[in-house]
């Protein structure tokens, strides 16, 4: 008892006393690392690409008629740049704008004011989206060249959706989705082996599948942003793109594909014809099995193509404690389930179908449905630029300016690839030397690690210093981002 009350006498004496709060250093700048993106973006002109692309933008009306104040491209990569550091809405650009000490550093010294950045975004149309993704892409590709990458390998594009849950009050362009929720639904194509996105669409949450017409046109679009010689490229994306009409498109384009078959009744029939024996262990997922049928869908007047069935052992006590509506217990023929629920069965097969024109010469069976299980790289994607970036809100009322935020929130995204691609340090841990798709680090990784540092700008003796915190861990990683990013040949 005396013990403690010594403690609590000893505590209340070493009392630092009484804070005074001020904001009054200058000096100060809490993102010390938009300092790697200002020097990314510097030398590979990522605002001066933006613009040229927006004023040679045919068909649509420029967004400033003005030349005053900050461009158009100036607007779109501050509001990326805001993004980088966690803002989540236009009003959060204020506190960018606010940190005046890093300002000649970021890719945009002056960033703009709320209301403005607001008001600008109602202008962009369609039009300047696609201008401000073909600057992008133009980046990205300097950027591979200055690495060295060799431009006529294969492509793999990603085609999918993510869905953006909406509240309050209405917003225009938006639906309400299968699950009753108002949502918009993000389109987007990305390049699996740079971990990048190309070209985007935004849609209501009522439109969970669009157009074979539509999915052609982005990839399309995709593939003329890709750099001259690329090579073959193939096409992956999941049953809501599944049609002949698709597929089709796809090989008048020369392009190759792979995508999940929706479960009809002729899946299953075809699934009768495999034989017990047919089956083989699938690459690097534990009790899976895949075999292969020739396979000809209706709408299809080209030569066979390879249908690819992947089966997984699932017990039915695994069934018993899942929810009655998951999406497992519709991989599973329904007479199998009815008899796994009813007890006669203690265990059965959960199938998934894989329709592909990648020749058997190039693939086989267990490469091929690798590949397309990799396909997940892009659900990877979505969930960063959702929990990292801003995607898991979309802010205006006003479709045009949020069709510029998910744009601006896509160019983050490549932002982060970049920087990334130009850090071996920055990459996550565990990726072989030889692996053809690196790693990435989360935005909100890069951010604890990179952009939200805190420092402190000094000028002295004709040198600018930039002083981190004492005993900051990741000094060595800061560093060599910074002037591997210093390093890259500029404009």
């Amino acid at each position: 008892m005396k013990l403690t009350q010594r403690v609590m006498v000893i505590n209340r004496d070493r009392r630092s006393g009484r804070l005074l709060i001020r904001a009054d250093d200058p000096s100060l700048t809490p993102y010390a690392g938009l300092a790697i993106c200002g020097e990314l973006a510097r030398n590979l002109r990522l605002v001066e690409l933006t613009d040229a692309e927006l004023q040679a933008a045919g068909r649509v009306a420029p967004v400033k008629q003005r030349r005053r104040g900050l461009s158009p491209g100036e607007l779109v990569v501050s509001i990326a740049e805001a993004q980088l550091v966690g803002a989540a809405c236009f009003d959060d650009i204020e506190v960018l704008r606010a940190d005046d000490a890093l300002a000649p550093w970021r890719a945009v010294a002056q960033a703009p004011s709320a209301p403005t950045a607001r008001q600008l975004a109602c202008r962009f149309r369609a039009g300047h989206i696609h201008a401000i993704e073909r600057a992008a892409a133009r980046c990205g590709n300097e950027l591979d060249r200055s690495l060295g990458r060799d431009p006529a390998e294969a492509v793999t594009f990603d085609l999918d959706a993510t869905e953006t849950v909406i509240y309050g009050r209405r917003k225009r362009g938006a639906g309400r989705s299968r699950q009753g929720h108002l949502a918009y639904n993000s389109y987007v194509v990305s390049w699996a082996e740079r971990g990048r996105a190309l070209t985007s669409e935004l849609k209501g949450g009522n439109q969970a599948r669009i157009k074979a017409t539509l999915s052609l046109r982005m990839l399309a679009r995709a593939e003329r942003l890709l750099p001259e010689g690329h090579g073959q490229i193939t096409v992956r994306g999941d049953n809501g793109f599944y049609s002949a009409e698709l597929m089709m498109g796809l090989r008048k384009r020369r392009m190759r594909f792979t995508l999940s078959a929706t479960r009809t009744s002729v899946m299953w029939q075809k699934l009768a014809e495999i034989e017990e024996e047919a089956w083989v262990d699938a690459l690097d997922m534990r009790g899976a099995q895949v075999a292969e049928l020739a396979f000809t869908p209706e709408g299809w007047k080209h030569d066979p193509l390879r249908l690819i069935v992947r089966r997984v052992p699932v017990t039915a006590e695994e069934l018993r404690r899942g929810n009655p509506k998951a999406r497992r217990r519709k991989t599973i023929p329904p007479e199998q389930l009815q008899m796994v629920l009813d007890g006669q069965l203690d265990s059965t097969y959960a199938y998934s179908f894989i329709v592909t024109d990648i020749p058997a010469q190039e693939k086989t069976t267990i490469e091929v449905e690798h590949l397309h299980r990799q396909r997940a790289q892009i659900e990877e994607r979505f969930k960063d630029a959702k929990l990292g970036h801003a995607l898991r809100h979309l802010p205006s009322r006003d479709p045009n300016a949020n069709r510029l935020w998910l744009c601006c929130t896509l160019l983050a995204l490549n932002i982060c690839a970049w920087v990334c691609d130009i850090s071996p340090a920055a990459r996550a841990s565990g990726a072989a030397p030889d692996q053809r798709t690196p790693l990435r680090r989360h935005a909100k990784t890069l951010r604890h690690l990179l952009f939200c540092v805190p420092a402190r700008i000094v000028r002295t003796a004709r040198q600018t210093i930039m002083r981190l915190p004492t005993g900051f861990p990741h000094l060595e990683t800061f560093n060599a981002t910074y002037h591997a990013a210093l390093a890259l040949p500029g404009p």
